[in-house]
């Protein structure tokens, strides 16, 4: 771009030699000054009527573009914006591409109207004014604050600004949730997403109503359920009718079209959380989910009894006896559903501990676990199973569990025996010596990595004062981290290296602690088998390949005792 210029005045006539050499002075003097490559940053946090006349992002560009026409060594390079972003974290899509400008060097001066547009996390913002905008040779504006880094460094006031900003930001968290909190207990709907088959009125948004559309398909999932049908025989018939899922149903409203690879199929275990939202019922429930503070991100589900519910708030889609007759079945069921599966019953889903643990060695699918009379059960290929192809391969359960839990003894009376020849061998004084060398020659990393640590302090200082340019910086850097990563890569192996020697000899942390849990089991149990089993490969003529999640660290650790040993 064009570098901006004063209006030239010209030397009168009678105008002394001093006067015209003073003038031309300072124009020379103007002319080599810098100018700086602007990029105009603009945020709001929501646009909304109430803002849309005072405070949008055209009217903040406006403002600072006013502001660059009254300078003389600025010019816009680019503006940049924010729109519904909040200001207390820096995860924008336009501050993010603001910064890449300035690390390519196309700006190197950004301007805001006030700090707050900036950011409302005072560490952040502070972070981001006195060493990152800095360390790149940027200049950053505040307007209406009055901060101009090329003035000096940020004062007392620009500090309380931003902690002022936080914490505005905190209290307006608390108005909202109070504001929201009030219209709730008005019975109107401020905010969240509806429950399939209702839907805002169009002429009154606090309002709830029926969503014509697939209020109907709401009635018969309740009435489906009460004449008996299960959670997924009724998504099964949704399904058949080809009726979207709420999700897609959503996608194909706000913009007419579902992407090839949308999931629209209703799927089983969704059918409960439909017969059970009190909104059907003509309820409101609010506060089921809250954040920890006001900056965070993922929310989390309240209990119950923290729940405000407001009744009667809209239309119910299912009377509030059919919906509590839903609930009743509903827990008739789950009680009949945990009484099958009591003890002295035999449930073949129980007898399965390796769910798609254990597959066919030939096709690779997973073996189901069938009934075998009265109290026996064998597992068979699925492919035999559901297609009638590859070989049944039947096994008992009761062949399965004995050769695993004999295999898993094993595993574990190896890793006992020796771990404990090698601590046996630790313990000798040449072992006892060894341990201590090595240590010193970590202690000796650690010493060069503190060096480092402060020659880079001090590197920075003197890139600070101007005693070196950037590119030596860079350079200098760039070398001191090779040796940094040097030597925290030798010291992770001698690290490693000299726990082989520790008399409290010690292999994986986790691999342990599984091995102290189960080592006085005689009985194999599911969580036995999740901590052990990997995968189980059954043969055509019965045989039995188990692969357990520490095979190679077992072989490995025999290795290395028989190294030892030798």
């Amino acid at each position: 771009m064009a570098r901006k210029s004063r209006k030239t005045d010209f030397v009168n006539a009678g105008t002394t030699a001093a006067d015209a050499a003073s003038v031309k002075a300072e124009h020379e003097a103007e002319a080599k000054r810098p100018v700086y490559r602007a990029g105009l940053y603009a945020r709001l946090s929501f646009e909304s009527g109430a803002n849309r006349e005072r405070n949008t992002i055209e009217t903040q560009m406006e403002f600072l573009k006013k502001f660059v026409d009254q300078t003389t060594d600025i010019v816009v390079e680019k503006e940049y914006f924010d729109i519904s972003k909040t200001g207390t974290d820096f995860e924008r899509s336009g501050f993010d591409e603001m910064m890449q400008d300035v690390r390519s060097s196309r700006i190197n001066c950004i301007i805001v109207k006030d700090l707050s547009r900036l950011g409302r996390n005072y560490v952040e913002a502070g972070n981001y004014i006195e060493r990152v905008f800095p360390f790149f040779e940027v200049r950053f504006i505040a307007v209406t604050d009055g901060y101009d880094s090329e003035q000096g460094e940020a004062g007392l006031a620009v500090c309380m600004s931003n902690i002022f900003n936080e914490y505005y930001s905190r209290d307006l968290g608390k108005k909202i949730k109070a504001a929201a909190r009030s219209n709730w207990a008005k019975g109107r709907c401020v905010a969240g997403n509806l429950a399939y088959g209702l839907k805002r009125n169009p002429a009154d948004r606090y309002q709830i109503i029926h969503d014509e559309e697939t209020a109907p398909n709401v009635v018969r999932m309740f009435e489906m359920f009460l004449d008996g049908a299960t959670y997924a025989e009724i998504a099964a018939a949704f399904n058949r009718e080809g009726l979207l899922n709420p999700r897609a149903y959503k996608r194909f409203k706000s913009t007419g079209q579902i992407p090839d690879t949308f999931d629209i199929r209703w799927q089983t275990n969704s059918i409960p959380k439909f017969l059970s939202n009190r909104y059907y019922a003509g309820d409101s429930v609010h506060g089921q989910h809250t954040n920890d503070s006001f900056r965070e991100k993922h929310q989390q589900r309240e209990p119950e009894e923290n729940w405000i519910i407001v009744e009667n708030t809209h239309e119910p889609i299912v009377s509030k006896e059919i919906f509590e007759k839903a609930q009743q079945e509903m827990e008739r069921r789950k009680a009949a559903h945990k009484a099958a599966k009591s003890p002295g019953k035999y449930s073949v889903s129980d007898r399965n501990f390796f769910g798609k643990k254990i597959v066919c060695a030939d096709c690779g699918k997973t073996m189901y676990l069938q009934r075998s009379g009265t109290d026996k059960a064998a597992f068979n290929c699925g492919t035999h199973f559901l297609k009638k192809k590859c070989f049944s391969h039947r096994i008992y359960d009761t062949d399965v569990y004995e050769k695993v839990l004999k295999l898993i003894h094993t595993h574990m009376n190896v890793y006992l025996d020796k771990v404990a020849m090698i601590r046996r061998l630790n313990a000798r004084q040449e072992s006892i010596e060894r341990y201590d060398v090595i240590g010193k020659e970590i202690r000796k990393c650690h010493k060069e990595l503190d060096s480092l640590a402060a020659n880079k302090e001090r590197l920075y200082e003197d890139y600070v004062s101007h005693i070196i340019d950037a590119e030596q910086y860079e350079a200098f850097k760039e070398q001191d981290g090779v040796k940094e990563r040097s030597l925290q890569a030798r010291i992770v192996e001698l690290s490693e290296y000299r726990a082989g020697y520790s008399i409290n000899f010690q292999t994986d942390k986790e691999w342990e602690k599984v091995i102290d849990t189960y080592r006085d089991k005689r009985k194999l149990t599911k969580k036995m088998v999740d901590a052990f089993v990997e995968k189980i490969e059954v043969g055509a003529d019965r045989r039995l390949t188990v692969h357990l999640y520490y095979d190679d660290m077992l072989e490995k650790l025999a290795a290395y005792a028989k190294e030892r040993e030798a």
